[in-house]
């Protein structure tokens, strides 16, 4: 069986999760509901993907915990510069110096490198979002029809040949699987 990868694209962080809901409503029993994944490009070249991808349930996001390193030294700078203004400005340097050092550590991890997210990273530019499907082109068909029109999405579509297919299936084959009927 042909699958197809369809990226609707759409301008805002936002607006891909409205536009599936929106679907949701209106299409409520159609197939490629359960077979999407919703996709947030952040700055800094992030991404966030939550969603079903080829039978398994994707649950992956290249942010790191804000609490390491480099939030403990932001803090502690921090509070070393404020000191010259007294413990007010102690605790406002603490405060300050730890929410820089924290947002460092956000973004200092590595970046998630698959098939899977190397293709959805290139295709959804940062600060954008999108809805993936991996799927029959009949349920992609679907998709695209339900959602042309809708908060203003561009579609990136591909027919994949069998390599590219089990590529990205290789790709998020060690995530669970998608719950029956979810």
């Amino acid at each position: 069986m042909s699958l197809d990868l369809a990226v609707m694209v759409y301008r805002h962080i936002d607006d891909a999760d409205h536009a599936y809901a929106d679907a949701a409503v209106a299409e409520r029993d159609a197939p490629w509901l359960r077979e999407a994944a919703i996709v947030e490009h952040h700055r800094h070249d992030r991404i966030t993907v939550r969603g079903t991808v080829s039978g398994r349930w994707v649950d992956a996001d290249d942010e790191q915990d804000v609490i390491g390193k480099k939030t403990v030294e932001g803090a502690l700078t921090g509070a070393a510069a404020g000191l010259i203004f007294g413990p007010a400005g102690m605790a406002a340097g603490m405060a300050a110096g730890g929410a820089v050092g924290g947002h460092a550590q956000a973004e200092s991890g590595q970046h998630l490198h698959s098939a899977f997210f190397d293709e959805v990273r290139s295709d959804v530019p940062p600060k954008h979002s999108a809805i993936v499907l991996l799927a029959a082109s009949e349920h992609v068909d679907d998709m695209v029809s339900a959602l042309e029109g809708r908060h203003g999405g561009s579609l990136v579509r591909r027919v994949l040949t069998d390599e590219m297919a089990a590529a990205l299936r290789d790709a998020v084959s060690s995530s669970p699987p998608a719950a029956a009927g979810s």
